[in-house]
């Protein structure tokens, strides 16, 4: 039987190297892809990578969830609560570019492969954590190895396909933002009680919310399933020299698609790169890619990404501290928006005959929200058909800044919920399109660790916005809006400047 194994390896093989020996017109991998064409091996590709995203949103959407549901269970304060949600976010922010370094130095799938063990491991365990602090600790390690599969997924995904599929292939697997939206809350509505404690004697029970948070997991177990079965970038194997199994990955997508590699007579142009494969120590590669960053030629490119990522997570979050003041106003009166927000009535106080700690939040905003974001995606995806990648960006990003100058005038409550809702999420929809953007800009030994830094700096869009809503507001919540208004209109200035 081994026997056997060995010469079918060695008959494999052989066959790979004979069709490497075909003698045809040199070509660029770019090229290779057009002509294998997109099939059911991308088809696979984009799933399994798209629920590898979903678990990154899941856990940081669904954990919004899980505060308000172990709050009396708990017995958590709103600083303790602030802990819980931004733990993960600083292991992200913490592993971010070193998850990068390793994932262009030792390769995409097989670092991918590991975080999402590991960090579907970290989330069961810390779902049975007695106490706060140690759920929040295990929730840091968390987004240590979560940052890989958020950040780096896309880059692999694009990676196998031809450079003109990538912008309508990245806004699919942007469609996991939207079902993670919907997923979220509808998973809690149906198995969350209605009423949050069950018992007052402080003992530790295994209680529904725990099971949650295990159950927000489960698009990553299958993602993990999927990955584990996937070949390597065709590019990173390339770019360390790895030509022959390069040629294998383009015979699997080739046979996925119906297709034969032979027929198609592709003999791959070697890629002129020697720095990801250059001895040196870490910290001397690291600093010799980030200052490779913003220097010519990639500096500018990068930078217009970062600071339009930066606007995306300033605008999108920072207004999503407002959308629950906002939808617990009475405007009857009609009035203007910081007219509602700057002089609140009765936010503080809970309903009639309804505890405020002890009954679950309605689920229904949040699924609308998620189904906006789904419909604004395929919006997207219809604009790609007609006009290019930079003026989708430039339509969605105008549409926000006209939103936002509306609600200086506006008084009507619904058309203030419609463009205040608007002005938010059409740019938390371009977050994810920005970085196939980066994608596309940087070379292959730079991308995982582009987009690392990328979405670290990026992350401090999210920080800055939360806290102008927390300190500007009661100052002067004109200004507080026209502030992100007036960054609406630099982003589209940035979108101009993009690289079609």
């Amino acid at each position: 039987m081994l026997r056997c194994r060995l010469v079918s390896a060695g008959k494999l093989k052989t066959e790979v190297q004979n069709k490497q020996k075909r003698g045809g017109p040199i070509m660029e991998l770019d090229e290779a892809l057009k002509a294998i064409g997109f099939g059911c091996g991308q088809v696979l590709v984009l799933v399994f990578s798209s629920l590898a995203n979903l678990l990154a949103v899941n856990e940081t959407f669904g954990m919004s969830i899980v505060v308000v549901a172990s709050s009396c269970d708990l017995e958590t304060t709103a600083g303790q609560k602030s802990l819980m949600m931004t733990a993960m976010m600083a292991g992200m922010t913490i592993s971010g570019f070193y998850v990068g370094y390793l994932i262009d130095i030792k390769g995409r799938v097989r670092i991918l492969r590991w975080m999402l063990l590991v960090t579907i491991l970290l989330s069961v365990i810390s779902a049975l954590m007695p106490e706060v602090y140690s759920l929040s600790a295990m929730r840091f390690l968390v987004g240590v190895f979560l940052c890989g599969p958020a950040t780096c997924i896309l880059g692999y995904m694009t990676e196998f396909s031809a450079p003109h599929a990538r912008p309508p292939l990245v806004v699919l697997f942007s469609l996991g933002v939207g079902i993670s939206l919907i997923y979220c809350p509808l998973v809690a509505k149906f198995f969350l009680p209605e009423r949050i404690c069950a018992n007052e004697d402080g003992s530790y029970v295994v209680r529904s919310w725990r099971f949650l948070m295990m159950l927000y997991t489960l698009p990553g177990l299958f993602g993990l399933l999927g990955l584990w079965f996937l070949p390597e970038s065709p590019y990173y194997l390339m770019s360390v020299k790895r030509k022959e199994e390069t040629y294998e990955v383009l015979d699997w997508l080739c046979r996925r698609n119906r297709k034969q590699i032979e027929d198609l007579n592709i003999d791959l142009m070697d890629f002129p790169r020697d720095t990801i494969v250059a001895k040196a120590n870490y910290f001397k590669l690291v600093w010799n890619d980030t200052i490779r960053l913003v220097k010519p030629p990639y500096c500018r490119d990068f930078m217009v990404c970062t600071l339009l990522s930066f606007g995306m997570f300033l605008i999108s979050l920072g207004l999503g501290m407002w959308y629950p003041l906002l939808r617990n106003q009475d405007n009857s009166q009609h009035r203007l928006l910081c007219d509602v927000l700057s002089q609140p009535k009765n936010f503080d106080q809970p309903k009639s005959n309804v505890s405020a700690t002890n009954e679950m939040p309605n689920f229904t905003d949040p699924l609308y929200y998620g189904i906006a974001y789904i419909l604004f995606y395929f919006l997207a995806l219809f604009l790609l058909v007609f006009i290019s990648r930079k003026h989708v960006f430039v339509v969605y990003v105008s549409l926000a800044a006209a939103c936002g100058l509306a609600l200086n005038f506006i008084k009507e409550p619904i058309v203030i919920l419609i463009c205040f809702s608007a002005m938010m999420i059409l740019p938390g929809v371009l977050i994810i399109l920005v970085s196939s953007v980066l994608v596309d800009c940087m070379p292959t030994q730079l991308r995982a660790k582009a987009l690392s830094l990328n979405k670290a700096l990026s992350r401090l869009g999210a920080i800055i916005g939360c806290l102008l809503v927390g300190l500007l507001l009661k100052v002067s919540c004109l200004a507080t809006l026209n502030i992100f208004v007036a960054y609406l209109i630099f982003c589209i200035i940035l979108c101009f400047l993009l690289p079609k």
